[in-house]
């Protein structure tokens, strides 16, 4: 892993920190080209799966808001983009948004996902990539927490990943969703 924006033991040392109970909230954004690199598959899953069992364990007394892309970026070197970053880009929004799912029928609190948009002429996020806790009040760092939940608060800048890009129904189901309401 050779991405200086991305410090794996600083990310760690955060994950770990998930489960203290003086951790109410936590704003983690992976909006860098980096995680969608082969090369950092590997501790995306970790990422992922921290935030998950995170989340099971701590159920309501943990929320969790999350920023990734919405979107890759239009560039002209876009049509030269590895096939391998558009697949994990496509696997992991549906890694997200089944395990939003299975979280929602779990009755645990699930996290709050917010797919950031960028523009066309935008080639990476204004948002850097962080997990920033909330511990006894304090945020571990207030300033690029508040810019991560200014980004979610601003009009057309994210829009929330849900389950309903998954297609539950399997071979017999019934196409009208209502069924399960």
């Amino acid at each position: 892993m050779t991405d200086p924006d991305i410090d794996v033991s600083a990310w760690r040392e955060r994950l770990a920190d998930l489960g203290a109970a003086e951790v109410t909230d936590a704003v983690v954004v992976q909006c860098g080209h980096a995680w969608l690199q082969p090369e950092f598959t590997a501790f995306r899953n970790e990422v992922d799966q921290a935030l998950m069992t995170a989340q099971l364990r701590r159920g309501d007394r943990l929320a969790i808001t999350r920023i990734v892309l919405h979107n890759l970026p239009l560039t002209p070197d876009a049509a030269h983009r590895p096939a391998a970053v558009d697949q994990a880009f496509e696997e992991w929004h549906h890694r997200l948004s089944a395990t939003r799912v299975l979280l929602c029928s779990a009755n645990a609190s699930a996290p709050r996902i917010h797919r950031l948009i960028l523009r066309g002429d935008q080639h990476s996020a204004a948002v850097p990539d962080m997990v920033e806790l909330l511990k006894n009040g304090d945020w571990t760092d207030p300033h690029q927490a508040g810019l991560a939940l200014r980004t979610i608060d601003t009009d057309g800048a994210t829009t929330p990943l849900t389950g309903y890009d998954m297609d539950l129904d399997g071979p017999f189901g019934d196409a009208d969703p209502s069924i399960y309401m």
